[in-house]
């Protein structure tokens, strides 16, 4: 009251005070009605969450930066239920209702600019398959992407052979010690450079040889500086200016090393786009006789020389993503619970007399690989966070919750996982609770590491392949003497299991680690 007192009184004293009163003053009160409205008024305001998430949409873009939203938002559902409040405008649920109800064809909403305004940003106006809003359009863009996928036999192929040089590039790195124990090997970026060349090769016709050579290797890191702007900036209220931004020079001349990057990755993909197209003009190479994604998509009408190209930096970067995640982490989960190593291995080298003799029938037999592979994407999902949808005119009902117009909803997949009532002891790797007869049928249906309805990853087999036959490889040609892991640990409060597999969620998943050594046969 006195600090009120003496400011009116200065007013009263000198007439243009009162003016400047007004400047300081007004600011303070539109924000205290904002929050008012906010916290009692907003068609929302029912919804529990942390106080700081019903006032603003700041705690999110934090958590998108320091890459662990997908923890916040497992947190604050623990605390608040089934439907949390994760800004003023955007609810988040962890239930297989909402999960069914909000990415279904028929749902009434779409992807709004929100998250995903800059994801297509390098493509000068370009709309990826996946930033396709219009349902028809993109059904019939996703109709001509299936026909453009290899042939299996042809995938299957290519796969297997990507994933020797895999096994061996792991081996390669390390060399024996005088006791016989390898030096340790970083299995993320190893991960990483044969998802690269996985991907050149399925959606291009080539590989990168990340394997092998070092020229490309420097994709990856760029790819993962580029994300963490991405994520945190598709959720900021200066989206439109972020998006003029990546438009121009300003990044180079300011030297903005993060939108540097984001805008060198577009550039990478313009050119593996373009690489592409001129090898399949010529028609004088065998890259262009076989099989690829660009090529059908190439040839169909449908597609514009812009969509092309978005659609070539979206599936180098979500189509390397789940693959490199996984089977890092898969190793990392194997070897902190070295019984399920040991079946996997048995299972794997009694299936076959030679890694050479491995084919879809071997593969599609090893039920036990298949558990592990499954476990951990349900443990650690590479799309972990809630993927929000805006809702469109007439709203939308999510668990009883009427949600209006401009509204965003979505479900946190990693809450989803853990949901103890579905799977029980839900922090503990278990593949065989994936093998049992008396199986919950809700495991199956709220597993969604690939997410659900039409606009699931396409790649869903390719990429099962790929992770079951790099995992085979590598454990088969594994020396059986021992092998031993250590993974990062954390102060982080969030992040204190030392036996879950610690990543970033930065649009894609990113980690360090597992470091793995080998030990000879005696």
């Amino acid at each position: 009251m006195e600090v009120a007192s003496t400011l009116l009184e200065v007013a009263r004293k000198t007439p243009l005070s009162i003016f400047a009163l007004g400047t300081i003053l007004s600011p303070v009160f539109l924000i205290a009605c904002l929050a008012v409205y906010r916290l009692f008024f907003h068609p929302l305001s029912k919804i529990p969450g942390p106080l700081s998430q019903k006032l603003s949409g700041f705690p999110r873009i934090w958590h998108c930066r320091q890459g662990d939203r997908f923890l916040r938002e497992m947190e604050t559902h623990d605390r608040y239920g089934s439907v949390i409040r994760i800004a003023p405008n955007a609810l988040c649920f962890n239930t297989l209702s909402a999960l069914q109800t909000i990415y279904t064809k028929d749902s009434n909403v779409f992807k709004g600019d929100e998250f995903y305004g800059l994801l297509d940003g390098g493509a000068e106006g370009g709309r990826s398959i996946m930033m396709e809003a219009d349902n028809t359009a993109h059904a019939a863009r996703r109709r001509v992407l299936d026909k453009a996928l290899p042939p299996r036999d042809q995938a299957f192929r290519d796969l297997n052979a990507l994933s020797k040089s895999f096994a061996y590039a792991v081996f390669q790195e390390g060399s024996a010690d005088d006791k016989g124990w390898s030096k340790p090997i970083d299995v993320a970026p190893v991960s990483a450079w044969f998802s690269f060349d996985l991907i050149g090769t399925i959606a291009f016709g080539s590989p990168l040889d990340m394997l092998h050579e070092k020229e490309y290797r420097w994709v990856p890191k760029c790819l993962q500086s580029a994300s963490i702007f991405l994520f945190w900036g598709g959720y900021s209220p200066f989206l439109s200016f972020w998006q003029w931004v990546l438009g121009t020079r300003i990044p180079s001349i300011l030297r903005l090393q993060t939108l540097q990057n984001a805008q060198r990755y577009a550039d990478f993909a313009d050119w593996m786009f373009h690489r592409r197209a001129e090898k399949l003009n010529t028609g004088d190479d065998l890259e262009s006789k076989r099989a690829d994604i660009f090529q059908g998509l190439l040839r169909s009408k449908l597609y514009n020389d812009l969509e092309m190209r978005a659609d070539s930096s979206l599936l180098i970067a979500a189509g390397s993503d789940a693959i490199r995640l996984t089977i890092a982490a898969t190793i990392f989960y194997w070897l902190k619970n070295p019984d399920t190593f040991e079946k996997a291995a048995e299972e794997i080298r009694g299936s076959v007399a030679s890694p050479d003799e491995v084919s879809e029938s071997v593969l599609a037999s090893l039920k036990y690989l298949r558990a592990c592979i499954d476990e951990t994407m349900r443990l650690s999902p590479a799309k972990p966070s809630s993927l929000p949808r805006e809702v469109m005119e007439g709203g939308i009902v999510v668990d009883g919750i009427y949600v209006p117009k401009g509204a965003t909803v979505g479900v946190s997949v990693y809450a989803l996982h853990h949901d103890p009532d579905i799977y029980p002891e839900p922090y503990s790797y278990d593949p065989e609770r994936w093998l049992k007869q008396s199986q919950d049928r809700r495991m199956q249906a709220t597993f969604c590491p690939f997410l659900k309805g039409p606009r699931a990853c396409p790649g869903k087999t390719m990429a099962y392949f790929a992770m079951q036959l790099a995992l085979f490889h590598l454990v088969y040609g594994a020396p059986q003497g021992g092998v031993t892991a250590d993974g990062r640990t954390s102060r982080h409060r969030l992040r204190h299991r030392e036996g879950e597999y610690q990543f970033n969620d930065w649009i894609l998943g990113y980690a360090d680690g597992p470091e793995v050594q080998f030990k000879a046969r005696e």
